[in-house]
This record gives structure tokens, sequence and C-alpha cells, in this order.
């Protein structure tokens, strides 16, 4: 039998192992050096099957070696296009064209079984010979292809070229490619040795899952449809998909995608680097489990849970610029500014301006956005403010195509919320009505007009909201991908325990004043009772010094009733300084009494905030899931919408230019088609559609298409068009 070289070669590596682990050697050592992989029982094998054929290395010869991997994935292809073009070719003619056309030698039974993998091989038995035809000299024609589903991919793969964004996807997987290399992280990262066709077709696989019907990779475990063989002649299924994502997720590539793409994408719709603004805004996605794990507010479910929020960024016409993974407890004012500086540099534009919805409306927001210097628009979250809250600072004037409504400029009645709020407010309200029904908050240019604000603030539901209620619809953009999490402290619970130090110091610091005070108090009433005792002792000894006078006044007959007098006058005032110590001393006693019971009430509130702050378990942890899968697909998805976008304003009739991304799916992405492949251009015949209108919307589409000279990803043309009803009845025929 005739053995390959590697068989030979392992099988004199295995003899000098077994000889040297004879001679005392250790196995790891020995192993490494030789670059085998045996275990201990491998081992034992080894020695008795050499033992067995007479101890000679010819008895280690492993007849189990298989096909021969000569063939790569552009000859696989060449040979898959070769026998759809013609199917009566068996296998040893297409190992001789191998051969004649790339000099390689692939036995005939590796045809057949490559052929088998993708559904191309022929039925057993002898092929059937026909007569032969009047001319006989003339070539045989080709047999019609066999119509595929999904062929309206074609268009989704022209866009991905002609928006530049395929040559983003291959320059990043390269560098993070070429970093996991150079960090030596490449333990089972097949990815790393992948060919660049490969990359593509599991991309693809990702990529079209919602036009596929499908939500996450695992259900193609089941997948009996059509898939994507009219792009890649086969479809994945489970295992080489979700093997290939974790991976992808391991190089930790989805964050520096989702900004490499948006770069793409903001030079495909806005070229140049003139200033854009933007429109952000969260949206917030649940996760169903029965761990323990941060929660966070859902606005579409009504209720705190886990989950993920997605920040979505879309620029001028709603066209997409990208999307961010974000833990459930992030809030909008804590990233929004400093996303919005690192977008600005990874775009290398400036941001106008942002406009977000209530969650950006706050305080807080509008003091990191003056503090940065830079503009946003949003409204105030809580609304029915009454006209008396504000002071008018302008005129009312009609709103920009809103003639009912009008708007003026504003700023807080309060004098010291006026001061401390850095935000501009404008109120929009009725022709008719009294008080706003809106009130616009923000930093924007003086120059703007008050009139202005309403309508630039409208466009984001129809370039936000409803962009992303596509995304949710046609992209799979509430599934969950990856449920790979990590123990984390519970920040619901720090939160909570902060919160509740908060109160407790609050109270605290009130007991300390309270305190204070019954000292001060105490003070008085001491340093009162001492000067009451004090003036007390003086009048009396005045009172007793002129009474002593008065006697030997009276028998010496002088004049005493002045002093007896005055001693009256005396005795008059000291009642009155007496009265009044008293209700001061009253008045002292009271108000200490009173700090003395808020005291006693304030340690009560202090010992039982202090229990609830106890009870809060700040020690225990929960699951904090990792974001990177959910980030990879993602980008997937918003570059799936992308794609849509770009098919639908430059390659789709007119009728067709408002579709969204689920109803496009129905009737164009999964529409089925015939290709033929050929040398220089590749042509796509969809089949008839079953009413007139969509017939003639779709040869309108295909014909505009032809126009812009779309390219498959090896630059072949594109070229489309719908067969006739009567072509797809001869066809049958």
């Amino acid at each position: 039998m005739d053995y390959p070289p590697a068989v030979i070669d392992k099988a004199q590596r295995l003899e000098q192992l077994l000889l040297r682990v004879a001679a005392g050697e250790a196995v790891a050592a020995v192993c490494a050096e030789l670059a085998l992989a045996v275990t201990a029982a491998d081992l034992l094998k080894w020695q008795a099957k050499y033992v067995a054929g007479g101890r000679q290395w010819a008895a280690l010869l492993d007849g189990r070696f298989g096909h021969t991997h000569t063939i790569n994935s552009a000859l696989r292809e060449w040979l898959y296009n070769r026998k759809r073009q013609d199917p009566t070719l068996r296998a040893p003619a297409l190992a001789a064209a191998l051969t004649a056309e790339f000099g390689v030698s692939v036995a005939a039974g590796h045809v057949n079984h490559l052929l088998r993998k993708v559904g191309l091989s022929s039925p057993p038995g002898r092929p059937y010979k026909p007569r032969p035809a009047a001319d006989a000299s003339a070539p045989p024609a080709p047999a019609a292809p066999v119509a595929l589903a999904n062929a309206g991919l074609f268009s989704l793969e022209a866009a991905l070229q002609q928006m530049g964004v395929a040559k983003t996807i291959e320059t990043t997987l390269a560098t993070t490619c070429a970093a996991a290399q150079a960090e030596g992280a490449t333990a089972g990262l097949r990815v790393l040795t992948s060919e660049p066709e490969t990359h593509w077709h599991k991309v693809a696989h990702l990529l079209y899952l919602p036009v596929l019907k499908l939500t996450r990779p695992a259900d193609l475990y089941y997948y009996q449809g059509p898939g994507l063989q009219v792009l890649c002649g086969f479809t994945y299924k489970y295992l080489p998909l979700e093997h290939y994502l974790g991976q992808l997720a391991r190089m930790q590539i989805g964050y520096p995608l989702a900004t490499a793409l948006s770069r793409g994408y903001c030079q495909a719709w806005y070229p140049g680097d003139a200033a854009i603004f933007i429109f952000t805004d969260w949206h917030d996605k649940p996760l169903w489990t029965k761990f323990t794990a941060h929660s966070g507010p859902m606005s579409m479910w009504g209720r705190v849970m886990p989950g993920t929020k997605q920040l979505l960024i879309n620029g001028p016409d709603g066209h997409l610029l990208g999307g961010w993974d974000y833990l459930v407890d992030t809030c909008l004012p804590a990233v929004l500014v400093d996303l919005e500086e690192t977008l600005a540099a990874d775009l290398q534009r400036t941001i106008a301006y942002t406009v977000c919805d209530s969650e950006g409306g706050g305080l807080p927001t509008g003091q990191r956005y003056a503090a940065a210097g830079r503009h946003y628009i949003s409204v105030l979250p809580h609304q029915g403010y009454p006209l008396a809250t504000f002071v008018i600072t302008g005129a009312w004037a009609p709103v920009d195509a809103a003639a009912d409504h009008e708007a003026v400029a504003a700023q807080w009645a309060d004098p010291q919320r006026a001061q401390t709020d850095p935000r501009q407010l404008v109120l929009l309200r009725r022709l008719r009505d009294h008080d706003p029904t809106r009130v616009y908050a923000g930093c924007w240019p003086t120059d703007w007009p008050a009139s202005s604000l309403p309508g630039r603030f409208r466009q984001r539901w129809a370039n936000q909201e409803r962009r992303i209620r596509e995304l949710v619809n046609g992209a799979n953009l509430n599934a969950n991908f990856g449920y790979t999490a990590t123990w984390a402290p519970n920040r619901t619970q720090q939160r909570r325990w902060a919160a509740a130090q908060a109160k407790v110091e609050v109270t605290e610091t009130q007991i300390a004043e309270q305190a204070t005070a019954v000292t001060n108090l105490t003070g008085q009433l001491t340093a009162l009772k001492q000067a009451t005792q004090e003036v007390e002792q003086a009048f009396a000894q005045q009172i007793a010094d002129q009474m002593a006078e008065v006697a030997p006044r009276q028998a010496a007959g002088q004049t005493w009733r002045r002093l007896a007098q005055g001693a009256a006058r005396l005795r008059t005032t000291l009642t009155q300084v007496q009265a009044r110590a008293q209700r001061q001393l009253a008045r002292l006693q009271a108000a200490l009494a009173q700090h003395q019971a808020r005291r006693t009430a304030l340690e009560q509130e202090v010992a039982a905030r202090q229990a609830t702050r106890d009870a809060i378990d700040t020690t225990g942890q929960c699951r904090e899931r990792n974001l990177e899968k959910d980030q990879i697909m993602l980008d997937l998805q918003v570059l799936l919408a992308s794609l849509h976008d770009w098919v639908r304003a430059h390659y789709l009739a007119p009728a067709w230019q408002r579709l969204e991304l689920d109803t496009a799916s129905e009737l164009l992405y999964r529409k089925a088609g015939r290709v033929i492949w050929g040398v220089e251009q590749i042509e796509i015949v969809f089949e008839p559609y079953r009413y007139a209108d969509l017939q003639q919307t779709m040869a309108e589409t295909c014909r505009r298409c032809n126009a812009a000279q779309l390219r498959w990803r090896d630059g072949r043309l594109l070229r489309f068009r719908v067969a006739a009803e009567f072509e797809l009845q001869l066809c049958d025929c």
C-alpha cells in the first residue's frame, strides 16, 4: 500500500518515542519535542502494536489517513460551478478538469464526497445516453439551473460592496487576528487560519439569519430550509456558526468592529468632513433568567428586570451610524457626552448637535453638555408645567410646519433655579391653550429661533423611533446571544445601601444640630440665671444701702423721703427685672425641651434607618453577562438594516422605496430565482410574481440594479431580471 509521507513520518516518530521512553526519558518532554499528542493509554496501545509487529516502525503505520485536503475553498467553488453548469459531468471528468486547470491531482472518490456534501452528486447508476441529435457536432446546451430560494440576497451583497463596508470587515478581522497572534492567545482559535472565503460564508450566515426567519444560530440545528445555498452552495448548521461566533467573542472584535463600521456608514451616507447632527436613544432588551442579575427599567415591558441597554445612533434622514451594548444599569447622562466626543474623533468630523428623548432631558445631562461646550436637544422628563412656572423671555411665534402651535423661549421663574440651571428652555403650546404642552430643554446655539426647536426634535420619530421598530421587527433586535456570565458585586444593592447611608447621614447631621442647639440653650439658661442672680444682689444691696440712710436722717431731722422713694423705685425695677428674667427663662426652657424632644425622635429615626441600611446585603454577588457576543450580533443587525437602507435608497423602484426590512424580506430578499454563474458575470433570474403590479415593480428594480453596474465580491458583474410567466411555463415543461 502506498502511504503518504506524513503517515510514514508519524510512524517513525512514534518509534523514537517508544524507544526513548523505554530508555527512561519523560513522556511529556519527548512528545513536546517530537510534536506528538499521545496519552498514557495510547502509549500502551502503540507499545503493544510495536512489539507484535517485530519492533519495526512499519507496524506503527496508520492506514486511516482519509482523503486529501488539497482542494481549498476557491477550487471547491470552481468545482461546484462547473457541476452546476453541466450536471452530466461525473467525478472522473471533473477530477481530470481540476488537474488540467489547476494542476491539482484529486481522486474521483473525493470529488464525489465534496459534491455529495452540497447536494450536487449525480444519481447512482450509469448515466442515460440520449439519442444523437440531427447535428451531432453541436455542443450540448447546458442544463437550466434550478430555482433556489433567497436569490434576492444578491442585492444586499451588492450593497455590501458599494457601501465599502466589506473592506472594513476584512480589515477589522485581519487586525484582530494579528493582535490575537501577537498576544499568543491562539489556543483553539481556528478562526486565525480560516480562509477569507470561509470568513465570508460564516459572516453571511450570521448576517442573514433574520432573512431566513431564524433568530439565533441554534435555530439552524433542526433547520431544513434552503438557507444560503443560493450564495454559498451550502448551509452551515448550528455548531460551526456557534464556534465561530464564540471565537470572535474571545478575540473581542465586537466593539472595534462597531467603531469601524460606524466610520464606514458615515462616509457612505455623508461623504466628506462636514459637521452632522445625530439622534441617540436607548433600546431596552429584556433578558429572562432565573439567576440574580443586574436589573433596570424596561419601558416596553413596564417593569424592572435584567436586560441590556443598547445605544443606537442615527444620522440625518435616519441612516444608522452604529449601535453599542451597555450594562442594563447604565445611565444615559453618564455615557452620552463621552460617547459623542469619542464618535466625533472616530468619524473625524464634528457633531453639530444631538437629539435625544426625555431620558436625556434631566439636569445632569445639561450640566455635562454645558461643561463640555456641546449642543443637544431634549425635552423635560415631566410635562404639565403651568405657565406661571416660567418667565417668558421672548414673543410667541408660530412653529415651523405646525401652524396650530406656537413656541417661545423662557426660563425658570424661581431665581435660584434659573441661576443654577444651565439649560435653555422653549415652551410649546396650542394656539387656543394657555399652559405649555411640552417644554424643550437643552443647549443649542443662541441664534436658533424658538420656533425651530419643535421641528428639529420632531424628526426623531421618523428618523430613529421608526428605525428601532424596524430593527425589532426585521433584524431580531430583541434577541439575546451568548449567556456566558461572571459573578460581580451587586451594584443595585450597593446603590440601595448608599441611598440608605445618605439618609442615615442626613439624620445624624440633624441630631448633631439639635445637640448643638441643646448645648447652646443650656449655656444661655445658666448665663441667664447667673446674670439674674447678680442683678438681684446688686438691687438688694442698693435698696439696703438707701434704707440704712433713712433712719439716721430721721433721727437727725434731715430729709429722708427721697431715699425711701428711691428704694421703692428700686424694688419696682427689681420686680420688673425678675419678671422679665422669668419670661426669658421659660422661653429658653421651652425651646430646650423642644430640641431635646426633637433629638430623641431623631435618635429613634436614625436607629430605624441604620437597621434598614444594615439589612441590605452588600456582600452578595449577582451574574453579570458578557456582552461581547451580543455586540457582534448587534453589529450584524445594524449592518443588515444599513444594507437594506442602501438597497431601498439606490436600487428599488419608487413603489418599494419605503419598504421596511421585514416587508422587503418577504417581497424581495426571500424571492426564489435561478443563478447562472458565468466567468465574467453572474445572472440572477427571479421567478415571476403572481400580481402584475409586483411584476412591474420588480422589473423596474432589476433595471435600476443593472444600471448601477453592481458587482459580486470577486468583481464579477451582477445582472438581474425577472422571468415572465410564459418563460416559467417553458422551463417547467
